[in-house]
């Protein structure tokens, strides 16, 4: 039996669609709209979920997609320079990039050489961490208020879901500017380079059109444009990257690692943000109950409300204000929620810190300890620019954040003994006050505990009112270290700064975790992920000094601008990459074929047009223009026409499956100075290859562009309104597709003429 087309679907879409692409894996198709929004769709045309930009800008336009090789991640590059991977299972953002500038192209290629030769994907490295860290707790179990803990509930040490691939695999980006990015697993950053145009002289823009990276990820293929005043030129280059794909086995391992640390990274930075949320609600408790009598205060007298507390803590007899606020305002029950309240609270920072800080912050060590092992091993990893100096430095803010927790804890420790003396003496005072008997157990109050009360008041009390953030009450001894600010209050007496300062040579030996007295938690935090950040920062510069252009040849060369077409694929049967290549797409009729011989380099072309189609009337030829070409797989150029009438205005299309077996005897040999364009090739007829199940015409339609998948089998068109897509299943047999063909080609023509008239001839 002979394959065919067979049409599935046809639906309208909700905005005007921009860019489609095919999952690789799944019958899931990602659909970029105008308005900056990315849709995705099953193959029923069903919804699956509608992802706004981020910040919510509707204005980002999508400039590229790209699925991970397995299929469960999808790539979003905007036009701001930022590239977003998402979970195809629920939208939600897993890791973003800022390149800097904007993104003209994303592709995403995979190295299938290890599961092919039966190889361990990283067999220098095992990864033993299960073993010996235990599981991190849920942030959302004890603080659910925070939604940037949502993403943390499942999976912790790995939310950039980098585990169980079984392949490496790069993301390859490329911008407005020239710049080529490659990232291993979508995260680290491994090779960065800008592109060169051999020949070119003066000013000019280099922008990256397209990008395949191939050969085991040891070849990376480029189209270049080149602007300048008089016009623009494409260009068709080729690198070697054999460093990368010749350590590709580290760079697992490194990029493994980058994730495992930037989830627990992640999960920090959302732990200190949840800790500093507590906070907010502690000093929100307090000032609520405050506020009304300070503000009063503050209108009718001068001082503050410690100057009240502390006159009635060494006289007992609180002013007629006060002694109002604690009688009718506060209350003895409102006293007893209130110190309940904070007290819950300073519980829930502890647990936090002890938890949750403590427990992420020596996973974080315990993996920087093995990658300070990687470092050291230089014949290895020390290529790919790994630094033990950086490394270190690492392990040295990560003892330095361990200390500052340790810190924190004191000073935790210290305040809630003096916030507990300060809420018995005042419950002690307003029972008093009311007449009522006051518990033995609260009226035993000691020296020690007047100097905690008195210590509480001056330390959070002593504050004039502040009239913009409406509070006169300031725990600062606790906040200070949840400011991104030096403290104010440095801890005193510390027996071990006594020990170092006693002993200076060990103090300067350079073996001991360094105690930054002067930093905030949130500075030590800030310090530690700069530090993870330039400790793989080495791979993008090491790798990218390593690229060399192995060939540079001439696509076109026009003084006007013209939309062109680009698509790649790679031959494994025949060693070679083939470019397909449209210079002028939705008016021109020449489709151009570049085969690249990998092992000679060697280049060839052939032109290609549409004309005579079997079944045609010899008499009635009939000029087809390409609205768009793409690699169906290795062995068919998929090419969406226009029939062009005699009027010039477009007509029916037309939807070829085009095997490249055909034109293998049309290839002529091309120089690497010549211009494709420029070589007045002999242009071969390609509709006389087919037969009738090569191609298909589109009743009812006026096609803008398609996607195509080899690997899920199908197509989806675009309507020239760009509001409508048509998906065709491809390669069913000839007696399985004919009877339901026709049966949705005439519901189609009715649904046509109910709902989409401006898409009908």
């Amino acid at each position: 039996k002979m394959a065919s087309f067979r049409q599935t679907e046809e639906r309208n879409v909700s905005g005007e669609v921009d860019l489609m692409l095919w999952s690789p894996k799944l019958d899931l198709i990602a659909l970029a709209l105008v308005q900056g929004q990315v849709a995705l769709h099953r193959l029923s045309r069903k919804r699956v979920w509608l992802r706004a930009p981020p910040g919510g800008k509707e204005q980002n336009k999508v400039k590229s997609l790209a699925w991970r090789p397995d299929g469960k991640i999808l790539a979003i590059a905007y036009d701001t320079g930022t590239i977003i991977l998402c979970n195809v299972e629920n939208a939600d953002i897993i890791h973003t990039i800022e390149v800097g500038s904007c993104i003209s192209t994303l592709t995403w290629a995979s190295d299938d050489s290890a599961a092919t030769n039966g190889e361990p994907r990283s067999g220098i490295y095992k990864d033993v961490s299960k073993t010996y860290l235990p599981n991190l707790p849920s942030l959302n179990k004890t603080y659910s208020a925070s939604s940037a803990n949502k993403n943390t509930d499942e999976n912790v040490d790995d939310s950039k879901m980098l585990k169980y691939q079984d392949d490496f695999n790069v993301l390859v980006a490329g911008t407005v500017s020239g710049r080529v990015l490659l990232y291993a697993y979508g995260v680290l950053l491994c090779a960065e380079f800008e592109t060169r145009v051999a020949g070119y002289i003066g000013d000019h823009t280099k922008q990256i059109v397209s990008a395949l990276l191939s050969n085991r990820l040891g070849r990376l293929t480029l189209v270049v444009e080149s602007k300048c005043s008089i016009g623009k030129c494409l260009y068709l280059q080729s690198y070697d990257l054999t460093t990368l794909r010749d350590k590709s086995q580290e760079l697992q391992v490194v990029a493994l690692k980058y994730g495992q640390t930037a989830s627990l990274l992640g999960y920090l930075t959302a732990t200190v943000g949840a800790i500093r949320e507590v906070w907010e609600d502690i000093l929100l408790e307090i000032d609520s109950k405050l506020v009304n009598y300070a503000q009063e205060k503050h209108r009718t007298s001068s001082g503050t409300v410690s100057d009240d507390l502390l006159e009635l803590l060494m006289f007992g007899t609180p002013s007629d204000a006060l002694e109002k606020f604690l009688l009718h305002d506060l209350t003895e029950k409102g006293l007893k929620k209130l110190g309940h309240s904070i007290d819950l609270c300073y519980c829930n920072i502890q647990k936090y810190v002890l938890k949750h800080l403590q427990t992420v912050t020596e996973a974080l060590y315990f993996h920087f300890c093995d990658l300070r092992g990687m470092a050291r091993w230089e014949e290895r990893f020390g290529t790919i620019g790994l630094s033990e100096a950086a490394v270190a430095n690492v392990l040295q803010c990560t003892g330095a954040f361990l200390m500052k927790l340790m810190e924190l804890l004191q000073v935790i420790d210290s305040s809630m003994r003096n916030f507990r003396a300060f809420f018995r003496w005042l419950y002690a005072v307003i029972l008093r006050l009311s007449d009522d008997p006051v518990p033995v157990e609260v009226t035993r109050a000691t020296q020690q505990d007047i100097n905690f009360v008195a210590e509480f008041l001056k330390e959070n009390f002593a504050v004039e009112w502040d009239e913009a953030n409406r509070s006169s009450f300031s725990l600062e001894r606790v906040g200070q270290y949840l400011k991104d600010e030096p403290l104010t209050f440095q801890v005193q007496n510390n027996v071990w700064c006594q020990f170092l300062e006693a002993n200076p040579g060990i103090k300067n030996s350079g073996l001991l975790v360094p105690h930054n007295l002067d930093r905030s938690l949130v500075q030590e935090h800030s310090h530690l992920e700069k530090a993870v950040g330039a400790a793989f920062v080495g791979p993008a510069d090491a790798l990218g000094r390593c690229t060399v252009k192995e060939l540079q040849t001439t696509l076109a060369a026009t003084q006007h601008e013209c939309l062109s077409a680009v698509s790649h694929s790679v031959s494994t049967k025949g060693q070679c990459v083939y470019t397909s290549f449209v210079p002028n797409l939705g008016t021109g009729r020449d489709i151009y074929i570049v085969r690249h011989l990998v092992s000679t380099n060697e280049l060839g072309a052939a032109r290609l047009f549409f004309d005579r189609f079997p079944d045609a009337p010899p008499d009635e030829p009939r000029k087809h223009v390409v609205l768009d070409a793409q690699f169906y797989n290795e062995e068919t150029l998929s090419v969406l026409l226009s029939e062009e009438s005699a009027e010039g205005t477009p007509g029916r299309s037309t939807l070829v499956q085009f095997p490249l077996k055909n034109v293998q005897s049309h290839f002529l040999p091309m120089a690497s100075d010549d211009v494709l364009t420029d070589l007045n090739l002999c242009a071969v007829d390609a509709a006389k290859f087919l037969d009738k199940m090569n191609f298909r015409c589109l009743e009812n339609m006026r096609a803008a562009s398609f996607a195509v998948s080899g690997a899920r089998h199908v197509v989806c068109v675009l309507f020239q309104s760009r509001r409508r897509v048509r998906t065709f299943e491809m390669d069913v047999q000839e007696e399985e597709g004919e009877d339901e063909d026709s049966l949705c080609r005439d519901k189609d023509m009715t649904y046509l003429q109910d709902e989409d008239k401006e898409n009908s001839f």
